[in-house]
C-alpha cells in the first residue's frame, strides 16, 4: 500500500444547535410563521437547546482535533439577522475558511424574508466552496483524497411543516460532482441536513419529510456516495442508503439539554478509502464538555490508536 493509502483522516459532524438571540427584533418580524415558532420556543426549544452548550462543543471540537468538520445545518432557530450574526461570531473565532463546511437546513430558511435575503450564505459564504460558479449549491470541498459534497435541502415552508427539497438542479449538479470525485478517485462524503429515508418511530414525518428523497437516493447510488451524513431529528441513527451498503449517518442535537437526549457530535474516521468507526461525544453537563462514549467500528482499515 502507498503512503496515501494508510493516511487517517478524522472529520467532525455537529448540526443543530438552534441559537437564539432576539436582539433587536420588532413586532413585525413575528408575523407568519414566526409567530408559531415563537410559541413552540416559549414551551420547549428555550429550555433545550441551549447557546452555552454549543460553545461547549466548540470548544470540545478543539479538543477532538479532526482534520476538517462539517456542520449539516440548523444554526440558527428563527432566521433572524441577530442570531446569525451571533453564530458568525463564534464560528469565527474557531475555524478558518478551510477547516468548516457548512450547509443550510430548514430552520436557517425558516422565513421567506431570511431566503429572499440570503442570510445563511452572507454570513456563512467563507465555509462554502461552490462546485460551479453559477449556483451556490452543491458544495465541494476536495481535502486529503475526499470529496465532500454539501447538499442544500433548505427552503421556506407553511407553518407545521420543516419539509425540505434538493431540486432537479442541484441533483444535476451534484451527480457531475460525483463523477469528477470518482475519477479523481476521492473518497466521496456526502453532507445534508434533511434524512434520505423515512423514520418509522415517527407518526408525523411526512411533515418534515425531504420531498425529493427517491430523487436524491438515486443520484447517491449512482454516484457511488462512500458516506451520508444529515441531521434535522435531533438523535444519532445509522442506516445504509436504499439498494446499497453505503453507511447513512444522523447525528443528534448539538445543543440539546434533556435527560436522555444530551448534544452530541460524532467524528467519522477514515482510513484507507473507507469509513473505520463512529467516535461519538455526548455532552457531559457536570463537566460541561463533551466526552468521547461510544465507538463504532465499522468495515475497512482500523486505525491502531482506536482498538
Amino acid at each position: 500500500m502507498t503512503s496515501d493509502a494508510l493516511r487517517v483522516t478524522r472529520i467532525a459532524h455537529f448540526s443543530d444547535v438552534h441559537v437564539l438571540s432576539l436582539k433587536g427584533a420588532r413586532p413585525s418580524d413575528f408575523l407568519g410563521k414566526r409567530a408559531t415558532g415563537a410559541v413552540n420556543l416559549a414551551l420547549n426549544r428555550a429550555r433545550h437547546y441551549r447557546v452555552e452548550v454549543f460553545e461547549a462543543l466548540l470548544e470540545s471540537l478543539s479538543a477532538a482535533a479532526p482534520d476538517h468538520t462539517v456542520c449539516t445545518g440548523d444554526l440558527v432557530n428563527l432566521a433572524l439577522d441577530a442570531e446569525f450574526a451571533r453564530v458568525e461570531s463564534l464560528l469565527s473565532r474557531r475555524f478558518a475558511d478551510d477547516a468548516l463546511t457548512v450547509v443550510p437546513g430548514n430552520h436557517d430558511f425558516y422565513a421567506r424574508d431570511a431566503a429572499e435575503s440570503r442570510r445563511f450564505e452572507r454570513s456563512f459564504g467563507r465555509w462554502m466552496p461552490s462546485f460551479e460558479a453559477a449556483a451556490t449549491y452543491p458544495v465541494l470541498r476536495r481535502f486529503r483524497g475526499i470529496s465532500l459534497v454539501g447538499l442544500s435541502t433548505a427552503t421556506p415552508s407553511a407553518p407545521f411543516l420543516a419539509t425540505g427539497t434538493v431540486g432537479r438542479a442541484q441533483c444535476s449538479s451534484a451527480a457531475r460532482a460525483l463523477a469528477q470525485a470518482t475519477a479523481e478517485g476521492d473518497f466521496k462524503l456526502v453532507a445534508l441536513h434533511h434524512p434520505i429515508r423515512p423514520d418509522a418511530s415517527r407518526p408525523l414525518d411526512h411533515l418534515r419529510r425531504l420531498t425529493d428523497a427517491a430523487e436524491v437516493v438515486d443520484v447517491l447510488r449512482e454516484g457511488r456516495a462512500d458516506l451520508v451524513v444529515h441531521g434535522h431529528n435531533h438523535v444519532y441513527l445509522r442506516q445504509t442508503l436504499p439498494g446499497g451498503d453505503t453507511p447513512v449517518v444522523q447525528v443528534a442535537s448539538g445543543s440539546r439539554f434533556a435527560t436522555g437526549h444530551m448534544a452530541e457530535f460524532n467524528v467519522y474516521v477514515i482510513a484507507d478509502g473507507a469509513l473505520s468507526a463512529i467516535e461519538r461525544y455526548v455532552y457531559s453537563p457536570e463537566r460541561h464538555t463533551f466526552e468521547r462514549g461510544a465507538i463504532e467500528h465499522l468495515g475497512g482499515a482500523s486505525p491502531g490508536r482506536l482498538m
